[in-house]
């Protein structure tokens, strides 16, 4: 997956929790541009992440809702993991320039 460990976990936590949502609105809630949140839903549903089902929204308009297979609900829970050790690694180097920062003043 090209997204960071940060903005895959989050596209998928708002795929989990949004009953129907556009890629638009997925990409601005995740802050990618259009064409990489049509980039990544197709790499997901290929890889067995989502599911997608067809729907009329309520202006007459085709859309798609996207649901978590559960390949998808383990790889969001992996995905956390992962991004815990990123965050825990970020701790100790700020810990770390903080502790430099302060024996310079």
């Amino acid at each position: 997956m090209s997204l960071s460990t940060e903005r895959a976990l989050n596209l998928l936590r708002v795929i989990e929790k949004a009953e129907e949502i556009s890629q638009r609105e997925l990409a601005e809630q995740v802050d990618v541009s259009l064409g990489t949140a049509n980039q990544t839903i197709r790499a997901l549903v290929g890889s067995g992440i989502l599911e997608t089902n067809i729907v009329t929204t309520s202006k007459g308009k085709r859309g798609q809702t996207y649901h978590l297979t559960a390949v998808g609900e383990k790889q969001r829970k992996e995905l956390a993991k992962v991004r815990i050790q990123e965050c825990m690694s970020e701790i100790q180097q700020l810990t770390s320039e903080i502790d430099t920062l302060q024996s310079e003043t």
